[in-house]
């Protein structure tokens, strides 16, 4: 997974620059990803910048996302206006919930599928359980829950994950 570039762990993306190639200077940096519950497709990145606070990044703007950066076509990509969608930070830290609520683990790290940047999606987790860690896709998630903070996967994958 470390050398394949279009599937990067959040924990990578987080912080690089946004940049317009040929200004020679950094925009902003990610701080977050906003996500459609179910498809788990990435709308676009949340931007932190020095002048404008956060700006909203459509996935559509982005040229490229490199290992140290990501290109966009140009500063008019950034937007105000955040979509109400999931976040990708509140996913980070949630509890793996599986058969008969048993908590399998808790979300170390989210995997992306970034390429083509216009079909970014959330691909897959990291879970941290005890002292070790287990990958699983997003395909088998069937729900998140905000008002218990949890990830609940089906229970036949649940079963497979213990």
């Amino acid at each position: 997974m470390e050398n394949n570039q279009a599937i990067r762990k959040w924990s990578e993306l987080y912080n690089l620059n946004v940049v317009v190639p040929g200004e020679g200077k950094s925009l902003g940096k990610v701080e977050d990803f906003f996500f459609k519950e179910g498809s788990n497709a990435i709308y676009a990145l949340c931007v932190r910048t020095r002048l404008h606070g956060d700006l909203s990044l459509p996935v559509t703007g982005i040229v490229a996302i490199e290992k140290d950066r990501v290109t966009i076509r140009n500063a008019q990509m950034l937007a105000r206006a955040l979509p109400p969608l999931g976040r990708g930070q509140q996913l980070l830290s949630r509890k793996v919930v599986g058969v008969k609520d048993r908590e399998l683990g808790t979300v170390k790290d989210v995997v992306l599928a970034v390429d083509p940047p216009a079909t970014m999606r959330v691909a897959g987790f990291e879970m941290q359980r005890g002292s070790s860690s287990v990958n699983f896709g997003s395909d088998i998630v069937s729900r998140y829950y905000d008002d218990d903070n949890s990830i609940r996967i089906y229970d036949q994958s649940a079963k497979s994950l213990r």
